[in-house]
């Protein structure tokens, strides 16, 4: 599995927490994204994150995905997006709590799907995807529905006050840059200079 680098420097005046978080291309919106990374940073300093393309399935007993709660994955499963034995779960409530099931459903390859049962109330739980072991995005779950995510990720990265697993309000974010990994790159640099002004380079 190919493993991506992001190393970010903090030359502006302010402490805070380097946040590294993704969308999706026309991201619903109900699905929300989540504080992928965080590592505080004090000015002059460099902190440094790495990854892979790994999935998984995740839920939480966070069910109001408002922005600031905290999504805490309390069950995470393997997941593959291109194989089709790999990309579709069922979500269930058994003895008063939830947990993910094998299924019959299917979903298209290059895809990942969560599908919930009658016995899942509205708004109690979320459902959602991570990669490379930190959730990602996610969902209010519902009963008896297909929660189908695309996994082609865009990348960004802000300084801010952000913990992981926190919801984000995307609309509000304000001082964001977008990572772009170009074909065959796969380690990238941000600046954070101190007019507040992102550089991204390779």
């Amino acid at each position: 599995m190919q493993k991506y680098s992001l190393s970010v420097t903090n030359n502006s005046n302010s402490f805070g927490n380097i946040c590294v978080f993704q969308t999706l291309p026309n991201q619903p919106e109900n699905m929300a994204s989540l504080v992928w990374f965080s590592k505080p940073a004090h000015p002059g300093t460099t902190v440094e994150f790495d990854w892979n393309t790994d999935y998984s399935f995740i839920w939480s007993h966070e069910g109001e995905l408002a922005p600031g709660a905290t999504f805490n994955a309390s069950q995470t499963i393997d997941a593959g997006p291109s194989d089709i034995t790999k990309n579709s779960i069922g979500f269930t409530k058994e003895s008063g709590t939830y947990r993910f099931v094998e299924t019959n459903r299917t979903t298209k390859a290059g895809r990942l799907g969560i599908y919930t049962d009658q016995t899942v109330p509205h708004g109690e739980a979320s459902v959602g995807i991570g990669m490379s072991g930190s959730g990602a995005f996610a969902v209010s779950a519902t009963p008896n529905y297909n929660f189908t995510f695309l996994p082609h990720p865009k990348y960004w990265v802000a300084l801010g006050n952000y913990e992981k697993g926190e919801v984000l309000d995307i609309e509000s974010l304000t001082n964001t840059a977008e990572i772009t990994f170009e074909p065959d790159v796969y380690s990238m640099k941000a600046v954070l200079e101190n007019d507040n002004v992102w550089e991204i380079k390779k």
